[in-house]
């Protein structure tokens, strides 16, 4: 499915919609897809319109709705998703994916991946790029206080490597340089790099789509490996 599955606006506006059917048994079934290919069904602990904890290493399956569940590593598993889900333009789909959690940051260029695969929310999937969400706390700490802001970070993972890294964290705050910031997020893509040079792509508009650049480095990675 070379297409951009969600947006971050629809994933809020889905959360505001969970207090709706929130005992429907449907709801919590998920379809497991193991590493060594098994796929099975069973009923997740959440449903999939309450779904989004950040940094899951484990999800417990019980055979039966609300029974007693069992527990896999996310080292275990390959993919989960709502089959409630999967009709609507909007599938919620989770992979349990090897991500490197931290942004990063001129002293550390490459962040270490975690040290056991995190489920991701998949946003994107194409020939050459895979897009995952995960929700976050950005925290800003001042004399007077400390704000706490619920968001999102966002990930990439390229087709040559197993560990997708994270690329932006959805916030309010004026960014001095933003410019210069996204060509060195984006610095494997040498294409987008001069595309932001050339003002094709614009802080103000990536800042208010930040997936908007998945199917644009999907689109430009092959040249980027000549």
């Amino acid at each position: 499915m070379n297409r951009l599955l969600v947006t971050i606006a629809i994933i809020f506006a889905a959360i505001t919609a969970f207090a709706k059917n929130e005992d429907n048994p449907e709801d919590y079934k998920v379809r497991v897809t193991k590493t060594d290919g098994t796929v099975f069904e069973g009923y997740n602990e959440t449903n999939f319109r309450n779904y989004f904890r950040p940094k899951v290493t484990t999800i417990s399956i019980s055979d039966e709705f609300k029974g007693t569940p069992v527990k896999y590593k996310s080292s275990e598993i390959k993919r989960m998703e709502f089959v409630a889900s999967m009709n609507d333009s909007l599938p919620y789909i989770f992979d349990a994916v090897k991500a490197a959690l931290s942004m990063p940051h001129q002293f550390n260029k490459n962040p270490k991946p975690n040290k056991e695969p995190v489920m991701l929310r998949l946003i994107y999937e194409g020939e050459n790029v895979t897009g995952y969400a995960m929700p976050c706390a950005d925290v800003t700490n001042v004399p007077s206080m400390s704000k706490i802001v619920y968001t999102w970070k966002y990930f990439y993972k390229t087709k040559d490597s197993d560990v997708a890294k994270a690329y932006w964290v959805d916030v309010d705050d004026i960014i001095p340089g933003m410019k210069r910031v996204m060509k060195f997020y984006f610095r494997e893509f040498p294409e987008i790099v001069k595309m932001v040079d050339a003002k094709e792509i614009t802080p103000k508009e990536f800042r208010k789509h930040p997936a908007m650049i998945l199917p644009i480095m999907d689109r430009t990675y092959q040249s980027n490996k000549k």
